[in-house]
């Protein structure tokens, strides 16, 4: 087979086309018995992320990407983060060693903050500061996890606000399927040092598991090839509960709790406000889960949860400040303390009721509630809990018109503190042309409630002790810069979307493919502006607040194919092509104004490919290529990343049975060289080589 070439020049979408075609041949390689014998696409798989509906892909509103454990194992992922890689349209960065930045179809800065992450139906979407989703503080360990499905395309229908541009949910293995004990340690490059060990148990007609897990690096590893050193060593610890209670034959309970506490370094050297130095975050959750299924096609849910989220990042300094006095200029140094703590709880309610209506209708309604409280006093400038609430009220159709037919409806009304009541409405209709073959005509509306920081920030830091100017001296508590004042008239980003699909899923030769063509049309996006400011004692400098000024379209196609013939052993390529321009800038202005940066915030061209081979029993060989091209972080042109290619190689063996349960593997990343995810001349990600042992008791 002639080797496969990959470009990123401006070609039109349907050039990949080629690619994807000529994969297919590949399924000719595969033995008939281990097709027959794995069957992996014989019992079609069922997704719940999509309607909150079980589904077969093919009937699904949108495009769905699910991972299962023996792609998240064979990937040789320490992080849950990294294995958005292997999914279509997604961008990944790392603005330093240990703070991970992941978004789809760009839009997206230094705090990603328009994709909902949840973990069995529990959302990681951060409430403080403009981040959404803190990688660090998910809570789960990558070993627990079963499979992560991704919905491709803002769903605000299914999961209200935040679910502006794709939704990942993560879900994790029963507590029955992981009796006994385990252990892993992994060890390698930039100091990596992981440990994990669970342990799980049956009482009775309750089944208990208790994972621990540690997890150590050194970050970018202080790679230097004309970038600054950084201060970027990682150490996250957590311990997690899962308990899951079958009461009888329609009951059952479930309960999760656990904490996660990150130490991570952060500033930088000889920087005068943002040094080096340790910060610390801590988070905490329970979670309890009803469920009542007295028949096929009928459930009723209850779910409430807890989480806690405490930050620690507090340091004194005096700061330099350039003042002018009778015509001269001179250099003094202000003492301010700058107390970046904060604590952050959440707490929801839902219900939700799943029903048959008829053998051709199936629907699901439910209701909830959420309130989030912020005690961050530097950040909103008061001393009072910031509180947000939002109750919510969905529905979902599904009708099964014909054996060809499915139509699907849903929505989702919001009522928030902050903003207004937002309304999502989706419909789609999905074409069985044959019973391997769908075609998929979906629209939808989603948005995004602005943030209680982006909305109420209010950052002004005072001097901490008394200092003196020349016939004046400045007593404490006295403001002396505001860097973020409120913007009290943001309203909800609003997004709508038109795909276009097509899933084949080709049994007889294990294969399946998957289109996607969209048009997304964004607009209120929030953006961060600057003005002087008009606060303090120095004012000169410029204060941030944001608005609703942002505007974008967003076209192109994703496709991939998966030739899976057992499964452990694979290859699937996918390729995305994007655009995104702003409707109302022409070239030159988006050069100039913020609002036309939105181009570069995703790369035109991505692919990946990503295998598995099992070429002797018990061992496995598994790769990811991919190419990235070029793009930035919401930055002007000037900040742009070049284009980069990354191999990652892992070669596993299963212990034989004699000797344990187990595996051994090896893994090595980026392999073909560094390259850099978030900024020229910031950081660079390294070539890294660490080894692990998983071991079942």
């Amino acid at each position: 087979m002639p080797p496969i070439k990959i470009t990123h020049h401006l070609s039109a979408p349907l050039r990949t086309l080629p690619l994807l075609i000529t994969l297919l041949p590949l399924t000719a390689l595969a033995n008939p018995d281990d097709i027959s014998e794995a069957g992996h696409l014989s019992d079609l798989p069922v997704v719940l992320s999509a309607t909150r509906l079980s589904q077969a892909p093919a009937d699904a509103p949108g495009a769905v990407t699910v991972l299962d454990r023996e792609m998240i194992r064979a990937s040789g992922a320490r992080n849950i983060y990294e294995l958005f890689r292997l999914v279509p349209g997604f961008q990944l960065g790392m603005h330093t060693g240990n703070q991970p930045l992941v978004t789809y179809h760009g839009l997206s800065d230094e705090a990603p903050r328009r994709m909902l992450v949840q973990v069995d139906g529990r959302s990681i979407y951060s409430p403080y500061l403009i981040s959404g989703v803190e990688w660090n503080q998910i809570g789960v360990d990558i070993d627990d996890i079963e499979r992560i499905e991704v919905f491709r395309g803002s769903n605000s229908a299914t999961y209200g606000s935040n679910a502006f541009l794709g939704v990942a949910n993560i879900i994790t293995r029963s507590p029955s399927e992981t009796l006994g004990g385990a252990v892993r340690y992994r060890a390698g490059d930039n100091g990596i040092n992981d440990i994990g060990a669970r342990i799980g148990h049956q009482f009775n007609d309750v089944s208990m598991r208790l994972t621990v897990s540690r997890t150590y690096d050194h970050g970018f590893g202080n790679y230097d090839k004309g970038a600054q050193n950084i201060n970027d060593w990682r150490y996250t610890q957590l311990a997690t509960l899962n308990t899951e209670w079958r009461a009888d034959s329609t009951n059952s309970v479930d309960f999760q709790t656990g904490w996660t506490d990150s130490h991570e370094g952060t500033g930088k050297a000889d920087n005068a406000t943002d040094p080096e130095r340790p910060m610390r975050i801590y988070t905490g959750f329970g979670l309890l889960r009803w469920r009542h299924a007295p028949a096929p096609g009928e459930e009723l849910t209850v779910t409430y949860y807890h989480q806690e989220e405490n930050g620690r990042d507090n340091y004194n300094l005096d700061v330099p400040a350039r003042v002018t006095l009778g015509g001269a200029t001179r250099t003094i140094y202000v003492p301010v303390r700058f107390d970046y703590d904060f604590k952050a709880t959440r707490d929801d309610l839902e219900l939700q009721r799943i029903t048959t209506l008829a053998p051709s209708l199936r629907a699901v309604i439910g209701a909830g509630w959420r309130t989030d409280l912020i005690a961050a006093p530097s950040r909103f400038n008061t001393n009072e809990p910031v509180r947000s609430t939002v109750t919510r009220a969905f529905g979902t159709l599904e009708w099964r018109a014909s054996e060809r037919w499915l139509f699907n409806v849903g929505t989702m009304i919001e009522d928030n503190s902050l903003t207004r009541v937002a309304l999502a409405p989706r419909a789609s209709a999905n074409y069985h042309m044959t019973e391997s073959q769908t075609w998929r005509l979906s629209v939808n509306r989603s948005h995004r409630n602005p943030m209680a920081f982006e909305q109420r920030s209010s950052m002004i830091f005072s001097n901490s002790a008394p200092f003196s100017i020349p016939g004046r001296t400045i007593p404490a508590g006295t403001p002396i810069n505001q860097t973020f004042r409120p913007s009290p008239d943001l309203h909800a980003e609003r997004i709508t979307t038109y795909e276009l699909g097509y899933l084949a899923e080709l049994r007889e030769i294990a294969t399946t493919i998957d289109a996607r063509l969209f048009l997304e049309r964004a607009r209120d996006l929030v953006e961060m502006k600057l003005e002087p400011s008009t606060v303090g004692l120095f004012s000169r400098s410029n204060t941030r607040y944001f608005t609703n000024s942002g505007e974008a379209n967003i076209r192109g196609l994703e496709i991939s194919a998966t030739w899976r013939p057992s499964p452990r052993t694979w290859l699937t390529a996918h390729h995305t092509a994007l655009r995104i321009d702003n409707p109302n800038f022409s070239a030159t202005e988006a050069k100039t104004n913020s609002s036309g940066w939105i181009e570069y915030t995703a790369p035109k061209q991505s692919s990946t490919l990503f295998g598995a081979w099992e070429f002797l029993p018990g061992w496995q060989f598994s790769f990811a290529k991919h190419w990235i091209g070029s793009m930035s972080w919401y930055q002007d042109n000037w900040h742009k990343t070049a284009p980069y290619r990354q191999l990652d190689l892992r070669l596993a063996r299963r212990l034989p049975a004699s000797i344990a349960r187990g595996e051994v593997s090896i893994t090595a990343r980026n392999v073909d060289g560094p390259d850099q995810t978030y900024a020229p001349d910031t950081s660079w990600w390294a070539r890294t080589i660490f080894a692990g042992v998983n071991l079942e008791l």
